[in-house]
């Protein structure tokens, strides 16, 4: 039988506040004191009212893991959470557990929606289960924690890209084929279209004539155009290639290790590589097009199998589950 989707504890306060509250029933029960027993009594309405406080300071907060959020396998990583108040009224004293991972949030306005990072490494490439999420609060006398369990839908669960291997990779400037591979039409180094900008990539690069504006007065752009022009004809392309006769005898996870390791170097040194993967291939100079690649090589196939997570807790999403759910659950 599954544990019920929420949590309530008693915080070290909480725990003395209960060991005084005892203490003064026993001072007021053998002195039969009026003064003591008023006393108890609105201690004890004290602790009720955090309880429910806490519960309430939870309603109508959802939590959302945004999707397509791309780590790397065995590196401390900032997982982004999402935290929206639908209330007419804030939300305070927060606290957000992954995992071992805890972050605490002290304020949250009305109709709000803010993003939260949370500390997480993942040990896998692929993409990893994640354990359930538990949102909690102790507001408003730090007494009583109550929380709630959220299971994270399978298709939000972040990519993780392999760790790079320790091994020397051989990068060829010619493809399994022989065949010296294109360096582009012309190789005069003319301008051929623009693309958007991708994440991390220098604000060098962008042709800001060009640039689609939001809000031209406060910086804010929504489209970045960089210029994309023709490789010299001398230059050299580094080929990461699946199929390259020194990656034969490894295994799926061994190759794409030594793919990312040199995709790393390729990266590092400024050059212009060509990931071949298979039925899929990524092409760059330096950091362009790197998280296209390292995508690339979190969603190969065959993935890794992966640990179980324990899931005893999250029974349910929010709300209470209807009668026709708990007797599907039951079956």
């Amino acid at each position: 039988m599954s544990r019920p989707p929420r949590e309530v504890r008693l915080s070290r306060a909480g725990k003395v506040f209960v060991v005084f509250t005892v203490a003064v029933g026993f001072a007021a029960v053998n002195t039969g004191n009026n003064i003591l027993f008023l006393l108890v009594s609105l201690m004890l309405a004290i602790m009720i009212l955090s309880g429910l406080a806490a519960l309430l300071n939870l309603w109508r907060i959802d939590v959302h893991v945004p999707p397509g959020q791309l780590l790397n396998a065995g590196e401390a990583a900032l997982l982004q959470i999402e935290l929206r108040n639908d209330r007419p009224w804030g939300a305070w004293l927060l606290e957000l557990q992954l995992g071992p991972a805890r972050v605490s949030w002290p304020y949250l306005g009305a109709r709000t929606t803010v993003s939260i990072s949370l500390p997480w490494t993942a040990a896998e490439r692929g993409q990893p289960p994640l354990p359930d999420l538990l949102l909690g609060s102790s507001f408003p006398f730090a007494f009583v924690w109550r929380g709630r369990y959220r299971a994270i839908p399978s298709s939000h669960w972040p990519w993780v890209a392999p760790a790079p291997s320790r091994w020397d990779v051989t990068l060829p400037t010619r493809d399994v084929d022989g065949v010296q591979l294109d360096h582009g039409a012309g190789g005069q180094g003319d301008l051929l279209w623009l693309r958007p900008r991708e994440e991390r990539e220098p604000l060098q690069r962008v042709l800001w004539r060009r640039c689609v504006w939001r809000d031209p007065e406060m910086g804010l752009a929504v489209y970045l155009p960089v210029v994309v022009r023709e490789r010299d004809a001398d230059e050299e392309v580094w080929v990461l290639d699946w199929n390259a006769p020194a990656l034969a005898a490894w295994n799926t996870e061994e190759r794409l290790r030594a793919l990312r390791a040199g995709l790393d170097r390729a990266v590092a040194e400024g050059r212009v590589w060509s990931l071949r993967l298979p039925g899929f291939s990524v092409d760059g100079r330096a950091g362009q097009g790197q998280l296209r690649a390292l995508e690339a090589l979190a969603r190969q196939r065959p993935l890794p199998p992966y640990p179980p997570v324990d899931r005893r807790r999250a029974a349910a999403p929010w709300s209470r589950l209807s009668a026709w759910q708990r007797g599907a659950r039951a079956s």
